[in-house]
This record gives C-alpha cells, structure tokens and sequence, in this order.
C-alpha cells in the first residue's frame, strides 16, 4: 500500500471509529462536562451522524433492542406518546406551573408513609446515586440481621441521576429489575448529578425553569409509574442540606418535586432534612447531639456524607420500614 493510500485509509478508519462510538462519546461528555453534541447540531445532522452508534448500542452492545417504558402523558411540547402498559391508577399528571415558594427558615416537606408492605420476606432494591452508595452497605448489612430471609440488592452507582438517561436510563432500568427481581420494595435517593439542563425531544429546558421541573416530575413518574403497575413500594428518599449554589437549589426544586410526586402516587417520601439539615437553613456540617457533643455529619465537599450521617439515614430507613410492616 502506497503512502497516498494510507495517508487516506487511516483518517478513514478513524472516522469510522468515531461515528461507531459517537453516543458513548456523548454520554462522556454529558456526565463529566454536561455538554451535548447532538443538541449543538441540527436535527437533521445529528440524527444521520449519531445513527451508526445508535444502531450498534440497540442491535450488538445491549443485546438487542428493547422498548422502554414510556409514560402516555402530555409533555411540555405537547406531544403524546403511546404508553405500553397503563398504570392501574393513574394520578393527576404534572402540570406547567411557577416553580415553587422558597419554606420559611428551618420548615421541610415531611416524611409520607402512605403504603403498607406486603406480607412475607422482602425483595428490596436500593437505587441512587453516590449519595445511596454510602447507606446501601450499612442498611443490608443491619436489614440482614433483622430479616435473614429478606433478599437486598444494591445498584447504586456514580455520577448517574434523572438528567442524563443516555448514561444511565434509571427508570428504565428499575423496571427492568422490578421485572426481573419480583421486587417487593423500591428505596430510591439520588439528585446532586441531576442539577443541569434537561435535553426532551430535542428542545433544551434550562435549569431551573418551570419546563425543567415538569420534565423532572415526568421522569419520576416514570419511575412511580412502573412501580404501581408491578405492585411494588416505593420509598423516595428526599434530599438533605447542600453547601453548593447550584446543587442547593436543586435539592429544594428536586424535593418538592420528589414529595409532590409521591402524594400524587400514594407512595412514600422519607424526609432526611430534620436528621442532617434544613435546605431551608444555614448549611451546617455538625449537629449537637442531645449529650451536648458534636458530630460531623457531612463530607468535605458539602454534598455526600460522613460515616455518621450515613447512619442516621440508614436508622431512619430501617425504622420506616419497621413501621410499614405493623398492621
């Protein structure tokens, strides 16, 4: 082969490569930078060059395509999408509205324990973010002890949320777990990845705005939704005081998001703000305990939590739990 010839032949493979892996290039950039290509192109362009990858993810890398579950909702755009399976009670949708009144100082959204667990051992799944990575060990651990027979499984990972479903498409893969799991129980805490701009049908819902906080809700319906159909619980786990601007302002959107949601639903929203701290407060990193002393309850970063906060949810979730047991 003349060097002409290679000289043409590598930039060929190499875009080839390129157009091969261009939606896990996506995915990269939206989770590390929150960036899209796809959204900077017109549609017409992204979709003939993303269609390669696409194809691939559906056809050879998933194993097969599978349809996700959708809800048959209205959104923002005002487009319908057929659902697959309609949930047996279908609440009130979200509505476009203001985005909601800061709390007074020191007020949070309460714990909702609206559901009773079904009889017999649990097949639970813990599902959340870094947030639920430090809790899942230390609640298996104590639930296991309780209830040897009850099943736990832990699938928190990183860096993942509601926002960047092409990265990881949490409700799609709970339904997947519910389905394959039998599960009884749901436990869900996650948001801090989530504080960035919602990409829905190729239009942009910036954050935060009040077409955010409708496609947010939708994505916990989807979640809710799933759940109902499948009869399993849900216990939402709402978020605790942020240090961060951006972050901090996510949580009190997300909550009241999280908390609405779960009326709607009938399911349960375990609050962690009067164990950790208020949104609506001062960020503290130390709470006085009743002996008077001091414990560090958050991590350097403001945002995840000590061995000691961890505990404090994880107790709160084991006595939520006790409580839905009791007749």
């Amino acid at each position: 082969m003349s060097a002409r010839q290679l000289s043409w032949l590598l930039p060929s493979v190499a875009l080839v490569v390129c157009l091969s892996w261009l939606t896990s290039l996506e995915k990269y950039l939206g989770v590390r930078y929150h960036v899209s290509l796809e959204a900077a192109l017109p549609p017409a362009v992204a979709d003939a060059l993303f269609a390669p990858s696409r194809w691939l993810d559906e056809r050879v890398r998933s194993g097969g395509a599978r349809p996700l579950f959708r809800l048959n909702w209205p959104s923002s755009a005002g487009i319908q999408e057929e659902a697959q399976a309609l949930p047996k009670r279908t609440p009130e949708p979200p509505q476009l509205q203001d985005l909601p009144s800061p709390l007074p100082p020191g007020e949070f959204l309460p714990t909702l324990a609206q559901q009773k667990l079904a009889l017999g051992p649990q097949r639970i799944l813990l599902a959340g973010d870094s947030m639920m990575q430090g809790i899942a060990p230390l609640f298996m651990r104590d639930i296991k002890r309780l209830y040897p027979d009850w099943q736990v499984q832990d699938l928190s990972r990183t860096s993942t949320g509601l926002t960047m479903r092409r990265y990881f498409d949490w409700p799609a893969r709970m339904a997947d777990e519910m389905d394959a799991q039998s599960l009884t129980l749901l436990v869900v805490f996650l948001g801090p990845n989530d504080p960035w701009d919602l990409l829905v049908d190729g239009r942009r819902h910036l954050f935060p705005s009040p077409g955010w906080a409708l496609n947010y809700a939708l994505r916990v319906d989807e979640v809710l939704a799933a759940a109902e159909q499948r009869q399993v619980r849900v216990i939402w786990v709402g978020l605790p005081a942020m240090q961060e601007g951006r972050i901090r302002d996510g949580a009190v959107l997300q909550n009241h998001i999280f908390h609405a949601r779960a009326t709607q639903w009938g399911t349960d929203y375990l609050a962690t703000e009067p164990l950790i701290g208020t949104l609506s407060a001062p960020f503290q990193k130390f709470k006085l305990k009743e002996d008077g002393q001091r414990v560090n309850l958050r991590a350097q970063d403001g945002i995840h939590l000590t061995p000691s906060g961890q505990r404090l949810i994880s107790q709160a979730l084991l006595t939520h739990i006790e409580q839905a047991r009791q007749p």
